[in-house]
């Protein structure tokens, strides 16, 4: 199972999926209707690691297409 985060618009709920699950937690904007440069900014500032962020929005997106 994994968390896909586009409708998340708490960053305590986005921290807590990333702090759990970070290798199971995907990027999500809910675009058009969402703004993918706040739903980008929150991963951003909820993520202390860099790995983690960089998994977060597409490594493991990544990883499941490939």
């Amino acid at each position: 199972m994994y968390l896909e985060l586009s409708t998340a618009s708490i960053v305590f709920a986005v921290r807590l999926a990333i702090a759990e699950i970070p290798e199971r937690t995907l990027f999500g904007s809910d675009a058009p209707y969402g703004d993918p440069v706040i739903a980008r900014v929150t991963v951003e500032r909820a993520t202390r690691s860099a790995h983690v962020r960089e998994l977060v929005l597409g490594g493991t997106a990544q990883q499941l297409l490939s």
